[in-house]
């Protein structure tokens, strides 16, 4: 090379001409030393900052590449292909934000820029940021543009293979299976073996079909996280706990600082027993998306030690359902505790709490702030109340429930009202005697993502046809449709608990509850509520949960039976057999 004194213009774009011909040759070193070389002269040269930060993004450097390639946007605003490149140093930082911002950027100078179509397309399809969003609509709107980007960047490209792969990711995501499905075998054809493909195929199939497609994947692709994560909860479906908690070991090995990895892991522990080391490693669960908050403002975390000055605060998370199981550990704690202890806690809660509690504080669940993220200060809360130590909801079992023996296995742990007890009881007095059956079938905030667990209300047709039994509703949704349709459908009538809000009233539902003989659902709040308050209840799920603790029974709640559909492809061998056990009962 010259002397940078000697270096002309012409000298400058022949030191870049010849770096893109060694970085389009793989020789990425080489490159990066004829851009350097060009910059010493013209240290504003757009190309040459440009395919330098290029550069830098090859060789894995990218923060250095995204220092660059935000300069070469700056000099270059309106190439399409720098703000393409920029995003992907921003997508590699999992600076995701701004990595979906360049791209748009550099489809609106260029609508058929192919590469920033599918990189916008693949980002925005991504678990992580599907799993930022609200619900249904939300996600499949996101999921549907992203099959319009990753579709014409297809056909503004058909050889990419892999981009075909994506475009049936997407599809999965917005929920289109048949036209997955036709691009799985499309590509299939031009290509006998694809990991992803056959993963992709386990997830629109079930049973053994799934397994054996699982199967395939992980043959040609052993370390792949998604593939292991899913053979976990194969296994776990079939109610193989242990095999489960083996697959969710190997995807820690095989990305061991995955969050969702991590999560399945802690599950597996729990799942299989393991609580001591399953509490631990539950702890991640703050770090999942779809979970995280911000919690400003809070004091240390509680050692499970006496505090001498100040108080201690538990701050709410998850769930009403998980506020009513962990709930089984408040008496441990008012017990353990000398101090005062306030729990944070939905307001629809606290008077239920409050009188099974009384030696216990409840305020209400303090604001959530949106702002790219949840945010909830506690500043003010934790001076108002001299707290000097506080504690997640969800770790009150690390401290309480180390092992199995450690539970209580009462009967009940919540108190309902007397008087309202004594409302719903007079009421049932009025309508047809015989075993009162409450019922459920879906979650109050349903999700295309778990329909599996739900059920549609005909499929209840064993229970309805029980006999001296009347069936009380305890869908917290509107759901007077369904009512009709069941009540035309099986000949019968379902009593509608009058003027209560079940998805609100929760201190009323609760002594509602507490007067039914059986109540059948899902494992929803419905369900939880009903252990807590003892009533004789069937928590239906597809296959053993965390919850269960490596037992055959609900630790928490005793007085629930769990039934699981597994592998099936419908609920009704579950029902029957529950109406076959209420059938001995009447």
């Amino acid at each position: 090379m010259q002397e940078t004194s000697q270096i002309s213009p012409q000298d400058i774009e022949n030191l870049i001409a010849n770096g893109l011909e060694h970085q389009n040759a793989g020789r990425i070193e080489v490159a990066r030393r004829y851009y350097l070389k060009a910059l010493e002269t013209s240290p504003k040269e757009p190309n040459a900052i440009h395919f330098l930060g290029v550069a830098y993004h090859q060789l894995e450097d990218n923060e250095q590449a995204e220092k660059y390639l935000k300069d070469a946007v700056a000099l270059k605003p309106e190439d399409s292909q720098a703000h393409n490149h920029y995003g992907c140093a921003l997508l590699a930082l999992n600076k995701l934000t701004e990595a979906e911002l360049a791209f748009r950027k550099s489809i609106e100078f260029n609508s058929s820029n192919a590469d920033a179509l599918f990189n916008l397309g693949q980002l925005i399809s991504r678990g992580e940021i599907l799993a930022h969003m609200y619900n249904d609509e939300e996600r499949e709107k996101i999921a549907s543009e992203a099959v319009e980007l990753l579709n014409k960047a297809v056909t503004l490209n058909p050889d990419q293979l892999e981009w075909k792969v994506k475009l049936a990711g997407a599809l999965l995501q917005a929920g289109k299976r048949d036209l997955t499905s036709k691009v799985l075998d499309f590509i299939l054809q031009q290509k006998s073996d694809h990991p992803e493909v056959y993963f992709f195929k386990s997830r629109i199939v079930a049973g053994r079909s799934a397994y054996q497609n699982l199967r395939k994947s992980l043959i040609l692709k052993p370390d792949a996280k998604s593939a292991l994560n899913n053979f976990g909860f194969w296994n776990l479906i079939a109610e193989k706990k242990c095999d489960a908690l083996t697959w969710f070991q190997r995807a820690m090995i095989s990305e061991p600082g995955d969050v969702e990895v991590q999560w399945n892991h802690a599950l597996g522990l729990l799942v299989n027993g393991d609580l001591k080391n399953g509490w631990t490693a539950a702890k991640c669960r703050h770090l999942k998306p779809e979970m995280y908050i911000e919690r400003l403002g809070l004091p240390p975390e509680w050692d499970g030690k006496a505090i001498n000055n100040g108080t201690l605060l538990v701050f709410q998370e998850q769930g009403i359902g998980d506020e009513l199981r962990f709930a089984s550990c408040f008496e441990d704690l008012s017990r353990k505790l000398k101090t005062q202890c306030f729990i944070e806690t939905d307001a629809r809660l606290i008077p239920l709490f409050s009188r099974s509690f009384p030696r216990l504080s409840f305020i209400k669940k303090l604001e959530r702030k949106v702002d790219g993220h949840v945010i909830v200060n506690y500043t003010e809360t934790v001076d108002e109340l001299s707290a000097a130590a506080h504690c997640p909801l969800g770790d009150l079992p690390l401290h309480f429930r180390q092992s199995i023996n450690h539970f209580n296995f009462n009967d009940a742990y919540l108190v309902p009202d007397e008087n309202e007890r004594a409302h719903w009881r007079k009421l049932f007095e009025k309508i047809e005697h015989g075993l009162k059956i409450g019922v459920c079938w879906q979650t109050a905030l349903p999700s295309k993502i778990y329909d599996s667990y739900f059920l549609d209300i005909h499929e209840l047709a064993p229970i309805f046809s029980l006999k001296n039994a009347t069936f009380i509703n305890l869908q917290p949704t509107d759901c007077e449709q369904q009512l009709l349709a069941a009540e035309k459908d099986f000949n019968i009538s379902i009593f509608r608990p009058p003027d209560i809000n079940l998805f609100n009233e929760l201190d009323r539902v609760a002594a509602l509850i507490s007067e039914c003989d059986i109540v059948i659902g899902p494992m929803t709040a419905v369900i939880s509520m009903a252990g807590a308050v003892g009533t004789s209840c069937y928590g239906l799920n597809l296959h053993p949960d965390w919850t269960c603790l490596g037992t055959d029974i609900q630790p928490w709640t005793p007085r629930m039976t769990c039934k699981y559909r597994g592998h099936s492809d419908s609920w009704s061998i579950v029902i029957e057999e529950i109406a076959e056990e209420i059938r001995a009962l009447i």
